[in-house]
């Protein structure tokens, strides 16, 4: 199946964006299959080259900026949080804490979560919970 996502040329901005993305940013893996004698595997096509599902330039700049932005968020609460009621928790128990949360508000994919809490601790300079380790 292919989806047209876009018709517009790429903006300039939005493929240096893309070229930024972090490396350990983590990417979705669509496991589907589509009925039929022969293969067939689910592609979309952006701006005539095809990606998974999930992966084309915008669907990851999207998944990004929330993740970033929810990195952003928890770095706030998490200098709260050590300044107040979880004062006798260490820096990675406070983010430790925090990750099953985020995962249960389905928010985000589990393995964009882990990334989420090794992107807040860097943004804290706090070390990356076990937990979060991919």
């Amino acid at each position: 199946m292919n989806i047209e996502l876009g018709d517009k040329p790429q903006d300039e901005s939005e493929a240096a964006l893309f070229a930024a993305l972090p490396i350990d940013f983590p990417r979705p893996s669509n496991l589907g299959a589509v009925s039929g004698a022969q293969p067939k595997f689910s592609m979309n096509r952006y701006q005539g080259r095809f990606y998974s599902p999930g992966c084309s330039p915008p669907e990851l700049l999207e998944r990004w900026n929330n993740c970033e932005d929810l990195a952003q968020q928890l770095a706030v609460t998490s200098l709260d949080s050590k300044a107040g009621k979880r004062s006798h928790m260490s820096e990675t128990e406070i983010l430790d804490q925090y990750l099953p949360r985020l995962i249960a508000t389905g928010w985000v994919s589990e393995s964009e979560a882990r990334w989420v809490m090794r992107r807040t601790a860097e943004l804290l300079g706090w070390q990356i919970p076990p937990s979060a380790v991919p």
